[in-house]
């Protein structure tokens, strides 16, 4: 079988940021209608790499060839004139916008005068959602779509500026399982109809399901490039870290100790009064680490803040343990608040009991208080 058309090389390139090397030197080169991994740890010089792609830093040295010409990428313009797209891992949408206003920002279609035809910009966004099988509405507003869908929108940007070489950084750093399998099945459709895809990662069960090739960076140099099929887990570790690793974890059973923290009933809404965490309990015990999982941009982060205690949830009970020195200290039974920065509260402190609502005004807690 034929070798396919190379369509994009980087040839020794080298990027410095203060007291730091980031890419050292390293060669990559793109085929037409594969998907390349671009694999290594957190910090490898993955996503800065390919931010010199897309033009958003300028290299210290080395080459960019796309199709053949050796170009400077001296600006995002140049990389989309050149039919190069990027979808970042943080998504550059406009929440109060729609999905159509969003894909054909700043090259919309016009009509007399000047203004948006947004008829026929939600037409031409309809069209091309179809053709690559989107499902999604050109009329909705970014805000209110599911996060798989906006890295759709995100993809339709691309494609509607006529991009066959897309840049996927960390793509499923933000989808549930389920929505990474979707994306994955949208991927192959795109290269089918001869598109080329890099995809940043540093998920080695991802990259062999969907990579052809990966190439694994580790502290902004090159290692090796690999065919995916050729490739297994505990390979591609060993040349992410460069020593043997075990993909397993041996862990023993937690034995944990007393309860330190207990939430009940959790209720927390956001500022324009959206419910952001509902009816959630928890409890945390001596010795033992609790998770608290969930999709990005969800209710994790919200559920956390509430822990850290910077700012107030609508309505709940949490009660904690203070330890000092060695011995246990039980603090005021919930619902409690105080406002005391150095030890737990006592009698004589500023502790007050008995109140079940909690005030909606914030109050940032300085390090060691805790203000409900």
């Amino acid at each position: 079988m034929a070798e396919r058309e190379v369509v994009l090389e980087l040839r020794g390139i080298t990027k410095r940021f203060p007291g730091v090397l980031a890419n050292d030197r390293v060669d990559f080169d793109l085929r037409r209608g594969e998907i390349h991994a671009l694999l290594g740890e957190n910090g490898a010089g993955k996503s800065t790499l390919m931010n010199i792609l897309y033009g958003l830093y300028t290299p210290d040295e080395g080459e960019i060839v796309v199709r053949g010409e050796a170009v400077r990428m001296s600006s995002p313009r140049e990389a989309i004139e050149r039919g190069i797209g990027m979808v970042h891992q943080h998504f550059m949408l406009i929440p109060v916008m729609t999905v159509a206003e969003n894909i054909v920002l700043a090259v919309e279609p016009t009509r007399a005068g000047g203004l948006l035809d947004y008829r026929a910009a939600s037409r031409t966004v309809s069209a091309l959602a179809g053709s690559f099988g989107f499902a999604i509405d050109p009329n909705a507003l970014i805000e209110d779509i599911t996060v798989g869908q906006q890295q759709r929108v995100e993809i339709l940007k691309a494609l509607y500026r006529r991009a066959d070489i897309l840049i996927l950084d960390e793509p499923t750093a933000v989808l549930t399982p389920q929505e990474s399998t979707e994306l994955f099945g949208i991927l192959r459709n795109l290269v089918r109809e001869g598109m080329s895809v890099i995809f940043i990662s540093h998920k080695l069960n991802e990259v062999l399901e969907i990579a052809d090739r990966v190439t694994v960076l580790r502290r902004g140099k090159l290692v090796e490039t690999v065919e995916a099929k050729d490739a297994t887990e505990d390979g591609l570790a060993q040349l992410m870290v460069g020593r043997e690793v075990l993909l397993r974890v041996d862990k023993v059973p937690a034995s944990p100790g007393e309860r330190l923290l207990a939430v009940e009933h959790l209720h927390v809404r956001d500022d324009r009064g959206l419910e952001k965490v509902r009816d959630v309990s928890l409890e945390v015990k001596a010795g033992e680490i609790v998770g608290i999982a969930g999709a990005i941009r969800r209710s994790s982060s919200p559920h956390s803040r509430r822990g850290a205690w910077t700012s107030a949830p609508s309505s709940s009970s949490i009660g904690a343990s203070w330890r000092s020195g060695t011995r246990e200290e039980p603090c005021c039974s919930s619902p409690w608040s105080w406002t005391r920065s150095s030890d737990c509260p006592t009698e004589s402190s500023s502790c007050s009991r008995g109140a079940s609502s909690v005030s909606s005004s914030r109050t940032r807690a300085r390090p060691n208080s805790v203000s409900r």
